[in-house]
């Protein structure tokens, strides 16, 4: 069986902060947990209800561990990198228009007289 993508099943943004990752980590529990929800119709639904759930925990299992995201993110998102289109390219500062702010001139101001 092919693994899930762990930021899909969380429904996650690679760039996602740790928080974030175990906000939506809770979240996604408590909408597939069986605790939570009414029982299922027949067997069929309760195997789909406990394979949601199992990836749940195995997304987090990966993405809630500094380690593990990181080997993950080195073996997957740079090979989806590399086979996706080309990304957009920077714009070098040197190629950016100068800001001009118009003509500056200072006065300045009043004297003041002490009472």
């Amino acid at each position: 069986m092919e693994s899930l993508n762990p930021y899909a099943v969380l429904r996650l943004d690679p760039r996602a902060s740790a928080a974030e990752i175990a906000r939506a980590y809770r979240a996604q529990m408590r909408l597939h947990h069986p605790d939570t929800r009414p029982g299922p119709d027949g067997p069929e639904q309760e195997a789909l209800e406990r394979s949601r759930l199992q990836s749940v925990m195995d997304a987090y299992a990966v993405l809630g561990n500094a380690a593990a995201r990181s080997a993950y993110d080195r073996e997957h998102l740079s090979a989806r990198r590399a086979a996706g289109p080309a990304r957009a390219r920077r714009v070098s500062r040197s190629t950016r228009p100068d800001v001009v702010a118009g003509p500056l001139v200072w006065t300045p101001p009043p004297e003041r007289k002490m009472p």
